[in-house]
């Protein structure tokens, strides 16, 4: 067979790979799952706040997004968060660096406008859910010495000790990675999720 033949097999072999390849995509891409509450339909404006008590943390569930990187926020228990604004309007995220974001500009996701008044993150030291205001953040910034779902997030501890004792095992932290909530602004919420902030 000539080689012409050849490449012309292979190429219309390659053509038929991708367009099987883009139709099976666009399949995935179809309205089914329109009427699927754990799915965000981006053209729909999905409304990834909840109602929230505001004086107490309100149970995880399964249906419930990250508000920041619309994942599941119970595939990460271990990380869990959660943030009640004055007018109740609350935000579940899967990972302190989402808090962060979200905590940094609520608005940006779709948050209230009001103050946030309560916040409730997953102790990295006890896996038990503490009061994210009286909670201590290690600001981690080495991906390499963690494994985080997200590429790295703050460690958080309800101890101070406990934060200052993570601190002491690496040369490039030191106490003044250490922050409250309170502290976190843009800058500090871009070590986290740059690309998810305006």
């Amino acid at each position: 067979m000539p080689r012409s033949q050849c490449n012309q097999r292979s190429r219309r072999r390659l053509l038929a790979a991708v367009g099987t390849g883009v139709v099976g995509g666009l399949a995935g891409c179809s309205d089914d799952d329109r009427d699927d509450p754990n799915v965000a339909d981006p053209d729909a404006g999905f409304d990834f706040t909840i109602e929230h008590p505001v004086d107490e943390p309100k149970e995880f569930a399964d249906d419930q997004l990250c508000g920041v990187c619309s994942m599941t926020v119970t595939d990460y228990s271990d990380r869990n968060c959660q943030v009640a604004h004055e007018d109740g309007v609350g935000m579940m995220c899967c990972s302190p660096g989402c808090m962060f974001a979200y905590y940094a500009e609520p608005t940006y996701f779709g948050g209230s406008e009001a103050e946030i008044v309560g916040a409730w993150v997953t102790d990295f030291d006890t896996g038990r859910l503490i009061d994210g205001f009286e909670a201590f953040y290690v600001l981690e910034h080495d991906e390499r010495r963690v494994d985080d779902p997200m590429d790295i997030d703050p460690r958080v501890y309800a101890n101070r000790s406990t934060a200052v004792e993570y601190v002491e095992q690496y040369d490039d932290l030191e106490e003044d990675d250490i922050v409250s909530l309170s502290d976190v602004d843009t800058d500090i919420a871009r070590i986290y999720r740059d690309t998810r902030l305006p």
